[in-house]
């Protein structure tokens, strides 16, 4: 395999300053690509183990030695594929076990709901009407991502709040919902934050306080 005129410069550049050589290998244009070639095998005889040589240097001597390179730049790539290729199954398995969380919480709150809640017969009839002419049921607000702060859960807590609630219920809330997310349970640190996430909503007007009751205006 022949070697670019420019790469062989730079490995003499490199074998010039390293090495320090007396007198130094010169690369005007008056020089042959052989006699670069035959000077940098001349020079590669005084590389010793503790110079600092450059893989791009050592493979152009490689080359000039006659010996492959192929087998090491092919090893290089089945690697950097191998890696990508691990990356993008454990994404795919993340998005996966996301997605069945997301399904069996949302599918535990309309349970949980539906108990709570007895409608009304004309509401029954509406939604009877509606499954008739196949309109499409509204689709419940996925829970807490994985990965939620304690604080964003605590914010979280609020949003989700439909009745006044006492700072104490607050923080259960909170805690919950960051254990979702994969968290830890953590009174104390949830008390610590809901706090801050109060105050910041009662500052921007989202929520009022007032007696140790929360209420979203």
């Amino acid at each position: 395999m022949s070697v670019k005129r420019e790469d062989l410069i730079k490995a003499v550049k490199e074998l010039n300053d390293v090495l320090g050589l007396e007198p130094r290998i010169k690369t005007g244009k008056k020089v042959t690509e052989k006699e670069l070639s035959e000077q940098i095998l001349e020079a590669v005889e005084l590389i010793l183990p503790e110079d600092n040589i450059s893989e791009e240097t050592m493979r152009v001597i490689k080359l000039l030695k006659g010996e492959s390179v192929e087998d090491e730049e092919d090893e290089e790539v089945e690697a950097v594929e191998a890696d990508e290729g691990l990356e993008d199954e454990e994404e795919e398995e993340l998005k996966e076990e996301y997605a069945e969380e997301v399904e069996d919480e949302a599918e535990d709150e309309e349970e949980h709901e539906e108990d709570e809640l007895k409608p009304a017969p004309k509401k029954e009839k509406k939604e009877k009407k509606g499954a008739k002419e196949g309109k499409p049921k509204a689709k419940k607000t996925p829970p807490a991502l994985a990965g939620l702060t304690r604080v964003a859960a605590a914010a979280l807590a609020v949003k989700n709040a439909k009745k006044p609630l006492i700072v104490e219920e607050l923080v259960k809330a909170a805690d919950e919902l960051y254990v979702k997310g994969g968290g830890k349970p953590n009174l104390k640190e949830s008390q610590s934050n809901t706090i801050k996430a109060l105050q910041a909503l009662i500052a921007f007007g989202v929520v009022e306080e007032k007696d140790g009751v929360v209420r979203v205006k």
